[in-house]
């Protein structure tokens, strides 16, 4: 169970990693194709709840930047109902 759990957080980390390089390059259909990959790859456990919250928040930042406010404010909630905390997720809210 244990290397089936890696195994799925290594992806996850990967596909976040691809998000993060294709919105640092301005391509930004390409970052949202693969934060929502790596959301829809995600079991909802304790061990992926921070990669699952990172996702959805960069998500919401790349659909910011596409024009797509309603999406990234879902994205935002659901990144905020992970982490109630998570200053970052509650600030790109408020935009």
């Amino acid at each position: 169970m244990f290397f089936a759990i890696s195994n799925i957080l290594m992806l996850s980390c990967l596909i976040y990693s691809r998000g993060n390089q294709s919105y640092a390059e301005g391509q930004l259909t390409k970052a949202e194709e693969c934060y929502t990959h790596g959301i829809d790859s995600f079991s909802p456990n304790e061990a992926s709840k921070k990669a699952l919250m990172l996702c959805y928040s960069n998500r919401a930042a790349t659909r910011m930047s596409l024009g797509k406010m309603r999406e990234a404010l879902s994205d935002c909630r659901e990144a905020i109902g992970i982490d109630s905390s998570f200053l970052k997720a509650q600030v790109r809210a408020a935009k």
